[in-house]
């Protein structure tokens, strides 16, 4: 990820100091870019100390850190700038296709073939999903019926509560977040995971609270949160996830034949 990706990521889960930061690097990161850990200190009306929890909760050494890899991104952004992006149709589908790509960063061939053998041996499969990720679910239920794999999307939270008991250690159960406001997941994870059910998680963000939980746990690239165009939808990058795990799911299948 690049730090403008990777501060999205962590979004959710930063502190009100830490957004403060967040926010400063987020609307103006070339001005961010070019200060010293005092002038962002001052920007963003905190200590210089806190500057430096923020880099290292975000996962840099430093404030030194994180600016030299801010510096080096738009760096290559200038380098590679197109001035027909000023078109908002072509600067949609480039933003789009850039977010894109990035999927192949965050998740390997082999991290598919892993998670396509858990869903295939599974006895049940279950795919929560709350809102808009709940379009997500849907999607995956639907394309799993197409190739003879029956699943279930579960928006409901009571529903969810009582399919979470009836899970066993053969079933799995598939997590569509973004992120997770409520806390509602990790409590459904934590009472799930007395019964050894498996669960995969496919969200955007580092770090919730029930990640270590996962036995699949997935990060992909969060373009709502993209700087320039705010308005972007994250379910196009989940439709375009599902049919790689879906092209892994049937490549297995036909390897088992």
């Amino acid at each position: 990820m690049n730090p403008l990706e990777r501060i999205q990521s962590y979004y959710a889960d930063l502190t009100k100091t830490d957004l403060d930061i967040a926010n400063v690097i987020l609307d103006d990161p070339r001005e961010a870019a070019r200060s010293n850990i005092d002038h962002l200190a001052k920007l963003s009306h905190v200590s210089k100390s806190a500057v430096v929890r923020f880099a290292n909760r975000i996962g840099y050494t430093g404030y030194t850190d994180l600016k030299y890899d801010l510096s080096r991104f738009l760096t290559s952004q200038n380098a590679g700038s197109d001035p027909d992006l000023n078109d908002p149709v072509k600067a949609i589908v480039s933003n789009y296709s850039r977010y894109i790509l990035q999927i192949s960063d965050c998740v390997t061939t082999e991290d598919m073939q892993r998670i396509a053998a858990r869903m295939i041996k599974a006895g049940r499969i279950k795919i929560f999903g709350q809102n808009r990720t709940y379009n997500s679910a849907m999607q995956l239920r639907t394309r799993l019926a197409k190739i003879g794999i029956d699943a279930e999307a579960v928006s409901d939270t009571s529903l969810m509560g009582d399919v979470s008991i009836s899970l066993q250690e053969n079933d799995c159960l598939i997590i569509f977040t973004v992120q997770d406001n409520t806390g509602w997941y990790r409590r459904i994870v934590s009472s799930m995971k007395e019964n050894h059910c498996q669960i995969l998680c496919f969200t955007m963000s580092q770090t919730l609270t029930f990640r270590k939980r996962c036995e699949e746990y997935i990060v992909l690239p969060r373009i709502s949160r993209d700087s320039t165009i705010s308005f972007l939808d994250d379910q196009a990058i989940y439709f375009v996830f599902i049919e790689l795990l879906m092209d892994a799911i049937a490549a297995a299948l036909q390897k088992g034949k």
